[in-house]
């Protein structure tokens, strides 16, 4: 190695040990400063003791009973989401129809002012 790399490598060592320090600095500032409030989720006693109550059905359920659950909720869920999903493009079709409407409306009546 001549003078000029190992003053290069001198170098780029100082500055990687720089940057793992400036890291180390910030994990850390990070960890001790939490930018989200943590809250916790208490349900009434009433919700608590309906959902243990459904833990115990599922549990006491056959295992080909808990995969029908299993199933059912999976339909269900993919569903309301195909449902939200009809509903946003829904939304949108009717919005592009009304800016293509508008563009009309402007293009026609832009060519009734001119003649």
């Amino acid at each position: 190695m001549s003078f000029s790399e190992r003053d290069l490598q001198s170098k780029l060592d100082e500055m990687e040990a720089e940057i793992n320090q400036k890291t180390a600095s910030e994990s850390q500032k990070s960890t001790t400063k939490s930018v989200f409030s943590q809250s916790e989720m208490n349900p009434s006693p009433q919700v608590k003791s309906r959902i243990e109550s459904s833990k115990a059905w599922f549990n006491s359920l056959p295992k080909v009973g808990k995969a029908a659950v299993a199933l059912g909720a999976v339909w269900l869920g993919f569903s309301i989401l195909g449902a939200v999903l009809h509903i946003v493009s829904s939304i949108l079709s009717i919005g592009i129809f009304g800016l293509v409407l508008y563009i009309g409306y402007r293009l026609f009546n832009s060519n009734s002012d001119s003649n």
